[in-house]
């Protein structure tokens, strides 16, 4: 299990989904929304550090007798960009699951806040 999915499970404390309260079900959601905006900044800064990384690799593999579209090729193909690449993807990744987890909190606070309020007017009813 990774860091901070415990607590973005939704059996925290044992609790299934329906039985977890509107605070407990804000308090996970913001867990998981501050979770995702750190893997969300992570991400971004690695998208804006791309052209830096290619720029950085290519200076080290040009020795002025390469044509550019070869340092192109051997830039993009070498081990360091490519690692840099899968952490790229990695990080997105991390982002857009932290994301849906954080839209599924949403949805299913206000599902449950819909329906605290259906069974409110159903008990003036009676």
């Amino acid at each position: 299990m990774k860091s901070g999915d415990k607590a973005n499970s939704p059996n925290q404390d044992g609790k299934s989904w329906d039985k977890l309260g509107l605070e407990e079900i804000v308090h996970i959601a913001n867990k998981v929304g501050l979770a995702y905006v750190e893997a969300k900044k992570t991400a971004e800064h690695y998208e804006l550090m791309k052209p830096t990384m290619r720029a950085k690799i290519a200076l080290r593999l040009d020795d002025g007798k390469v044509s550019e579209a070869r340092l192109k090729r051997l830039t993009e193909t070498d081990p360091e960009y490519t690692d840099f690449l899968d952490k790229l993807v990695e990080a997105r990744r991390e982002s857009d699951r932290l994301k849906v987890r954080y839209d599924s909190y949403k949805n299913l606070f206000d599902a449950r806040r819909s329906l605290l309020s259906y069974q409110k007017e159903e008990m003036k009813l009676v």
